[in-house]
């Protein structure tokens, strides 16, 4: 997670958290999002909405209609970065202790971004010591710093207060860890939108992999389709085997798929057809879990067994912004154990 405390010091202040109420924001540069997520007496009950923006200028406007519609006031929430806002790297751990860390990184990505490395905010996190053979290796989330300002006075524009920030890898790692905590269960997530594709492998807590799935159309249709899916598959199958056989992993236990523009049907029986392992739509595992309703811009509750397909698309563009919730609430509730003891 982005320290805003060391981008911002004293502009922020940090909410105390509550592991039964937490909310989101999701930016990109084509969409926002946001999610809340309360405890109920039948379950956890998901509010979400998601809406194209044609630019971030547009987004206070929408942000702030999402905030009353799905009743964000008076709720303090983690905004999540879309991929092509940042940077991410994977190299290799420098000997230094962890307060040194992140200063101690930043020369060493500066080959990765396109602005001077020392106007950009980071932070890290470590690749599972069990994924390493030699040298430790630590991720390095980047972006430049006036940017991250931008985009955080577009939400407080919004009426929206954020007490912290979070990128999409581990967001996503988030929904996989609260549809399969246990540490034996190595699971796949791929999430394909108009803006491009991502897919996580995590087992757990810990994230293993992550990559861009590249060439992602920005248009759909049958013909688009044909000529998409076997490299689709092949970027797939890639990102598995590395998991595998160069990080030393057991066989991947699952793959979870989420799609926009009605796909996910043609990805779920293409991959299966062609994939060692099982392959499920993102909507047959999150029943199981939450009660959603879809504010877009009406409210719905989902019915799980007859769920259209521009639900399933909203499902796929909200996504990050309900990994952010998770985020919240694991924290929050963390937080409450420890003033406990």
């Amino acid at each position: 997670m982005l320290s805003l405390e060391r981008l911002l010091p004293g502009w922020l202040r940090i909410g105390s958290g509550r592991p039964d109420r937490a909310a989101s924001v999701y930016m990109s540069g084509t969409s926002v999002a946001v999610a809340k997520g309360e405890q109920t007496d039948t379950g956890f009950q998901v509010d979400l909405r998601a809406d194209r923006i044609e630019s971030l200028p547009q987004a206070r406007e929408m942000l702030k209609q999402q905030s009353v519609d799905v009743g964000l006031k008076d709720t303090v929430c983690n905004l999540v970065l879309a991929p092509e806002l940042y940077t991410l790297s994977l190299i290799e751990r420098p000997a230094v202790s962890g307060d040194e860390l992140n200063e101690a990184v930043r020369w060493q990505i500066q080959e990765n971004v396109d602005y001077p490395v020392d106007e950009a905010t980071l932070d890290t996190f470590d690749l599972p010591e069990s994924a390493v053979r030699d040298q430790p290796m630590v991720f390095v989330a980047a972006m430049r710093k006036e940017f991250l300002k931008v985009l955080l006075d577009k939400v407080y524009e919004a009426g929206i207060e954020v007490d912290s920030v979070n990128i999409t890898e581990l967001a996503l790692r988030n929904i996989v860890h609260g549809l399969f905590p246990e540490s034996d269960q190595g699971v796949a997530l791929l999430r394909l939108t108009a803006s491009g594709g991502m897919i996580n492998v995590s087992r757990g807590e810990e994230l293993f992999l992550s990559r861009r799935v590249s060439g992602v159309p920005g248009e759909f249709d049958e013909a688009v389709w044909e000529e998409f899916r076997e490299r689709l598959l092949l970027q797939v199958q890639r990102s598995i085997d590395y998991y595998e056989s160069a990080m030393s992993q057991p066989p991947c236990n699952g793959l979870i798929v989420a799609t926009t523009h009605g796909w996910q049907d043609h990805v779920c029986s293409h991959l299966g057809e062609m994939l060692p392992l099982p392959v499920r739509p993102i909507k047959d595992e999150m029943r199981a879990l939450f009660n959603v309703r879809l504010h877009n811009p009406d409210p719905h509750d989902i019915d799980w067994d007859n769920i259209l397909i521009d639900q399933r698309n909203a499902l796929t563009s909200t996504l990050p912004a309900l990994g952010g919730l998770l985020r919240s609430i694991r924290d929050g509730g963390r937080r409450d154990q420890e003033e406990a003891a």
